[in-house]
């Protein structure tokens, strides 16, 4: 079976990064740049409404009322197109989350793997037999003993004292 090759979280997201860029964040800025053009049209054309006659603004209200229509389908536009941006984003996050969650059990099992292996030599160890051989060579070697003592007692008195 051919490996699947594993990204990183950075490239997974400047992939994520990239396909939005493509698509989907100039689309939304496209959309919500119409909605604001109607939406500004709409503005001119009830200013300039204001103080005429009448007549002249209901034609104005008219106009303004198409301006307003086309700028909510723009906003509308913009709304799909952000969702679909979310959808995306959530789907990338799925993913990556899928694939922590593999390399957190591919671990997880070899940490146990590990921890059985050492338990299981730890248990082979006879410590009595262990501590007559201690005993055995401080009979033997008094010197290097005391020597090795002194040694440890004063890495571990070192490693203990109280710093200020």
């Amino acid at each position: 079976m051919a490996e699947k090759e594993k990204k990183t979280v950075d490239d997974a997201l400047d992939d994520v990064a990239t396909e939005t860029d493509a698509q989907g964040l100039a689309g939304v800025k496209d959309a919500l740049a119409k909605a604001t053009t109607a939406m500004e049209n709409a503005r001119t054309t009830m200013k300039g409404a204001y103080g005429k006659a009448r007549e002249r603004s209901a034609e104005a209200a008219e106009i303004t009322k198409k301006y307003l229509e086309e700028a909510k389908k723009h906003l509308a536009e913009a709304r799909e197109r952000s969702a679909q941006l979310a959808a995306k984003g959530r789907k990338q996050a799925d993913a990556l989350y899928a694939g922590a969650k593999d390399q957190y059990e591919t671990v997880a099992a070899k940490s146990r793997e590990v921890f059985g292996k050492v338990r299981d030599r730890v248990a082979e160890v006879d410590f009595k037999q262990k501590g007559d051989q201690v005993l055995d060579y401080i009979v033997t070697n008094p010197g290097k003993a005391v020597l090795i003592a002194l040694a440890v007692g004063f890495v571990v008195g070192y490693a203990t004292r109280p710093r200020d």
